[in-house]
């Protein structure tokens, strides 16, 4: 991200392309082209298995969210902030990604998750989650 990212978000508010509180835009103007390849390579993901480390983080669970999101949504909040929010989970290897459901989907798979909750569900989205990027990284060659 370039300087000064959070405050350009709020005059890029109107051009988001998920529902909800969080922000996402292709081709974001406050991502550098270093930042652009680290995401690309999931790269950037590297940093959250020294949370895992160090207690702070599950591998499997709902993402973290900051709390500004969290704070919108009171009523699932609690659910999902019940557990130990996880580099991988449901919303990461089931969502379709449909316009105004992107939000939703969220919400959903997160609160699936919780009630789900169990080994056998965490060795599931990780294999899901390795096929997935099996496949991603595959399809760019």
């Amino acid at each position: 991200m370039i300087t000064g990212a959070h405050a350009i978000q709020h005059k890029l508010r109107a051009a988001s392309q998920v529902d909800g509180p969080q922000f996402k835009m292709t081709d974001d103007p406050r991502i550098s082209t270093v930042g652009a390849f680290l995401r690309e390579t999931y790269i950037d993901e590297i940093p959250q298995f020294f949370n895992v480390l160090f207690g702070q983080m599950s591998v499997v669970g709902p993402r973290p969210s900051p709390e500004s999101e969290n704070t919108l949504c009171p009523h699932w909040r609690d659910a999902r902030l019940s557990v130990r929010p996880g580099i991988t989970g449901f919303w990461q290897i089931f969502r379709t990604r449909e316009p105004t459901r992107d939000f939703q989907e969220w919400i959903h798979y997160d609160v699936q998750y919780v009630r789900s909750l169990s080994l056998k569900t965490d060795l599931r989205v990780c294999w899901e989650t390795t096929r997935k990027l099996l496949d991603n990284f595959i399809s760019q060659f």
